[in-house]
């Protein structure tokens, strides 16, 4: 290596680049056929976020590091799809509080892997840089927790007042969003293996 040159570890790269049916998306596919069952048992706006976890999950099957994450990622978004559906948050309270800690985290980690595959974050190196893409990463899944606010306040001004917002369960949300934020930059940056620190 030539003198002057700072040592970087490789980009991530999703973890099969190219189509190979396993039995992890077996859940995949579950999440699919859960779209029109959610438009059968609660309506059009149900049916709606189980299409966009489903579409994560496909998401995932390209940008997860590997199938564990994969699977872990695609558990979450079915699950917080289905609560939806069945009216659990409802009926217990704190699961809310969970599952936005566990779904920023699985959509922040998504991002954070896809843009470091796309060549546009980089694939820190040194400590600097290290914390450069900590503070990217957690500032991404703030703005997912920013967008998801956005989208419940739509869907509560223009679809239907069943979608619960109020201040109390905004910023309440708005915290478990940065928490699982800060975790995904933790687990982001613990997977992407140890780099030359200078």
């Amino acid at each position: 290596m030539a003198a002057g040159t700072v040592p970087t570890r490789p980009p991530a790269r999703a973890y099969e680049p190219v189509f190979v049916p396993h039995p992890g998306d077996v859940l995949r596919l579950l999440t699919a056929l859960s779209i029109p069952a959610a438009w059968i048992v609660s309506g059009p706006l149900s049916s709606l976020v189980m299409a966009l976890a489903a579409g994560g999950t496909w998401v995932l099957r390209y940008y997860a590091r590997s199938r564990s994450e994969d699977l872990a990622g695609q558990a979450v978004l079915f699950l917080g799809g289905a609560f939806s559906v069945l009216g659990t948050y409802r009926t217990i309270a704190w699961l809310d509080v969970v599952v936005h800690v566990s779904m920023l985290a699985v959509l922040t980690t998504m991002l954070g892997n896809m843009l470091v595959h796309h060549g546009m974050l980089p694939a820190a190196g040194t400590r600097r840089q290290d914390c450069g893409l900590l503070l990217s990463v957690t500032a991404l899944g703030v703005l997912f927790a920013v967008l998801w606010e956005i989208g419940e306040w739509a869907g509560h001004s223009f679809i239907t007042p069943e979608v619960g917002v109020g201040y109390a369960d905004t910023i309440g949300d708005l915290a478990a969003g940065l928490l699982g934020s800060l975790l995904a930059a933790v687990w982001f940056h613990r997977a992407a293996g140890p780099g030359s620190r200078p």
